[in-house]
């Protein structure tokens, strides 16, 4: 048990991080300023909303080799009411260091036609092979959605289009965005978590910052803020905008929003329906499709343990004993199942 005097401590360290944001010092340190904060009038639309989330879980590790149970999908809405579900991924996939770029290839050459192999460049990279994949199958997911909708129609993307930290689906995304603007559809990125910060000394997150400025600048509305070209913000070449967008007055969080091209001409209007359909009691403040597509790529723990327990039939089935297959199981997984007597 942590002492309560750590505890303390911590908390005094966080105060920092938590304290109330200086606009002067802010404008000094990023360049935004409280009148660059613009109300978001919400607004009905006659269009469907799809929105793109996925899920990853590990089954089996092997140390050098896991296996991962991946979901990915999309679901439609036309205004409050849900149309269908659909899942695009629902796999297994093996992560071998040595032979992962055929899982990947598959899909790069087979969905966007892309040539170049797949190919990680470090160790840490080559650790998180099954994010990088099911970021993947959350691409196809958001292809396969944009094929489907029709113009006028919003497509909302869990995640960001940022690519300066990862840039291995470069051309995935400018795939998608070049269809969404063939077919008049308008896209946007809602990130739930974001590593902007700005200060000296310490790096104090930055859109819980702007959350606390554009709540005093525009108090009582959903508003929003761009971010692209502030002295905050890292250059990066994805060719859209970013923005800090609180999408209800009772939300507890203000996001990140990423628009390519098209929609960031266009975000005042966009954002406004997205926040007509934000207003959900089960998620007050984002977007409820979202919310919902959440929910339903999610893998539940049983469901991963039920994959792991059919996985273990199917390898005594193929003549395994329990001890070869206990045997292979990372150690911590045998403590964490040993029971203190």
């Amino acid at each position: 048990m942590i002492e309560r005097e750590k505890l303390a401590e911590a908390a005094r360290a966080l105060m920092e991080y938590l304290a109330p944001v200086d606009p002067d010092e802010f404008e000094a340190e990023t360049g935004i300023r409280e009148n660059d904060f613009r109300e978001i009038v919400p607004q009905e639309f006659d269009g469907r909303i799809f929105a793109i989330d996925g899920s990853n879980v590990v089954v089996f590790d092997l140390g050098a080799v896991s296996l991962n149970r991946i979901r990915a999908g999309y679901v439609v809405y036309r205004g409050t009411e849900w149309e269908k579900t659909s899942i695009t991924c629902d796999d297994l996939f093996v992560a071998d260091r040595e032979n992962y770029q055929r899982s990947f290839d598959r899909f790069r050459r087979g969905i966007f036609g892309i040539e170049e192999p797949f190919l990680l460049k470090t160790a840490e990279e080559i650790d998180r092979m099954p994010t990088f994949y099911r970021d993947l199958q959350e691409h196809v997911a958001l292809f396969e959605a944009v094929l489907e909708a029709e113009g006028g129609d919003l497509v909302l993307y869990d995640g960001s289009f940022s690519l300066w930290r990862e840039p291995y689906h470069r051309e995935v995304f400018t795939s998608i965005f070049e269809r969404a603007g063939e077919r008049g559809v308008d896209l946007l990125a809602i990130s739930k978590s974001s590593q902007l910060s700005w200060g000296r000394g310490i790096a104090r997150p930055l859109l819980r910052s702007v959350d606390r400025l554009g709540f005093a600048a525009v108090p009582g509305s959903p508003w929003l803020v761009q971010l692209s070209g502030r002295r905050a913000m890292r250059e990066e070449p994805w060719g859209g905008e970013t923005f800090g967008a609180r999408l209800h007055p009772a939300s507890t969080h203000a996001f990140r929003i990423d628009a390519p091209g098209r929609a960031a001409e266009s975000i005042d209007e966009i954002l406004g329906r997205v926040a007509f359909y934000s207003s959900s009691s089960e998620s007050p403040g984002y977007p409820h499709a979202l919310f919902r597509a959440h929910q339903e790529m999610k893998i539940p723990v049983q469901e991963r343990d039920f994959t792991r327990l059919s996985l273990f039939e199917e390898l005594r089935g193929l003549g395994f004993a329990e001890g070869d297959i206990r045997g292979a199981l990372d150690y911590h997984e045998i403590l964490d199942s040993i029971k203190r007597r």
